[in-house]
């Protein structure tokens, strides 16, 4: 799952501030000891995301997402899946999200959150922070036009990533499908969110890169 969806799972997980900085620079921080470098706060939000990662990338709707995006994509389907189910969620905010109010005042909560805490990210952290900030990208996904334009910067990250750029090209193919996916996704997680309120239970370890790791989470792109 991209930020968006990490941020409205963390929400319903009872993150406080310092919890919430953990979850977004969680892509950033490596090694399995981050109470002891980041303190049990920050923590928490990393080993959220983490396991959050874990349970979005298991879950029945992602592997179908990624099969359907697949002929398309190929291995970079997992990947282009991220940013689509963010578009979903951001498209349909309010009928996915109504406790949290509307998409526009959740990204200024977020961001206000986060601006205050800047300074203690990891330095890539930051830079993804600001260029989300600049480019109003938590609001920005809502848009198909911006996810294009998102999905054709991150193609040239590396010379293997071509297929990242037809994204929204398999997307608008299969739209009905992966909005249903998406849809199921958020709704499951964030009830698993909901289960992950007391903080012994945010657990997870450390996802490791695959092969076709971008670095999307924590690298502008534009």
């Amino acid at each position: 799952m991209n930020y968006l969806a990490h941020m409205v799972v963390g929400t319903f997980a009872g993150l406080d501030a310092e919890g919430m900085l953990g979850n977004f620079v969680g892509d950033a921080v490596k090694g399995r000891h981050v109470e002891a470098q980041w303190g049990p706060s920050i923590a928490r939000g990393i080993r959220l995301h983490r396991a959050l990662d874990e349970a979005s990338d298991r879950h029945a709707a992602s592997q179908e997402a990624r099969r359907v995006l697949r002929p398309w994509c190929g291995k970079w389907s997992g990947v282009v899946w991220d940013v689509l189910a963010d578009h979903v969620l951001a498209d349909g905010f309010d009928q996915l999200t109504p406790q949290l109010g509307t998409l526009e005042n959740f990204a200024n909560q977020q961001t206000n959150a986060l601006r205050n805490q800047q300074e203690a990210m990891p330095l890539r952290s930051q830079r993804f922070f600001e260029a989300m900030v600049r480019h109003g990208w938590l609001v920005g996904y809502a848009n198909p036009v911006v996810v294009d334009q998102v999905l054709h910067a991150m193609s040239q990250r590396r010379t293997m990533a071509f297929p990242v750029s037809k994204g929204w090209d398999a997307f608008e193919a299969h739209q009905d499908l992966l909005k249903s996916c998406a849809r199921d996704l958020v709704k499951d997680m964030i009830q698993w969110g909901q289960t992950r309120v007391n903080p012994c239970l945010s657990g997870g370890e450390e996802r490791q890169p695959a092969e076709n790791d971008l670095s999307l989470k924590s690298q502008p792109v534009g």
